[in-house]
């Protein structure tokens, strides 16, 4: 009786034993299980996010500032810009003070000293002149001057006619009488009636070897045939200042100045 009973006890601790292994064992095994369940649904998640976070960083870092070598090849550029611009400027203010400065030559050289008519309080009335026949009217005309008739040799006119169109052919009939009457007043002035004579003496420098326009005869007919004059004054002298070298004819300035008629000035004595 006993046997049995302590074998009925030892299959009763036998199975509470079971029972408490097994009552035991399966949360383990649940726990178990369910942390790899969890671990199995967590995993994926942590790699997304750590994919979603890592890739703005891989982002950055390719759009990371430039390195010191491209940095200092930048800043090379801008100082020769920089000095390209100063010199560029440099050159501007140099130009603008030699364009500015007066030369050396300018401040040495005296201005050219051109004589003027003596000045009048009254003015000569200029319709009065042009309705006498004369060609040019000016302020202080002298009233006793008056035309003498000289009688011309065809030598003497072709050579006339070939100086006046030498001297002056550029200023037409104007131009053309004004060099005609001159030389008339030369004649009578130095009682020299040979016009080759007139040219070589008082330096004459106008071409003779080209033939005269029909405008530069029909001046001298003018002058000579008609015995008008170009102006109301005697005129002995005559030059022009822009076919001079030095731009002025210092004998010509010390004579008393008439007028001008284009760039030839005409002057008494």
């Amino acid at each position: 009786m006993k046997n049995i009973f302590e074998k009925r006890i030892n299959i009763i601790l036998i199975s509470a034993i079971a029972a408490l292994c097994i009552a035991i064992g399966i949360p383990l095994a649940v726990q178990g299980i369910g942390q790899s369940s969890t671990q199995a649904e967590t995993e994926p998640t942590t790699a997304a996010v750590t994919q979603a976070v890592t890739e703005p960083v891989t982002e950055t870092e390719t759009t990371e500032p430039p390195t010191e070598v491209e940095v200092e090849t930048k800043v090379v550029s801008v100082k020769k810009t920089s000095k390209t611009s100063s010199k560029a400027s440099a050159k501007t203010k140099a130009s603008t003070k030699k364009a500015t400065q007066p030369t050396t030559a300018s401040e040495t050289t005296e201005p050219l000293k051109f004589a003027t008519a003596p000045p009048v309080e009254n003015k000569a009335s200029y319709d009065a002149q042009w309705n006498a026949g004369y060609l040019v009217a000016i302020d202080n005309p002298d009233t006793s001057y008056s035309s003498v008739h000289i009688e011309l040799s065809d030598k003497n006119r072709d050579l006339l006619e070939r100086i006046c169109m030498g001297e002056y052919g550029s200023g037409g009939f104007t131009g053309a009488a004004m060099i005609a009457q001159a030389i008339r007043d030369d004649m009578v002035t130095y009682g020299i009636y040979d016009v080759a004579t007139i040219i070589s003496q008082l330096h004459y420098t106008g071409r003779t070897d080209i033939p005269a326009t029909q405008t530069v005869k029909d001046a001298v007919v003018y002058i000579f045939d008609m015995d008008k004059s170009a102006i109301q004054h005697r005129i002995l002298y005559m030059y022009n200042p822009t076919m001079m070298a030095s731009g002025i004819s210092n004998f010509h300035e010390s004579q008393r100045y008439v007028c001008n008629y284009g760039d030839v000035r005409f002057f008494d004595r």
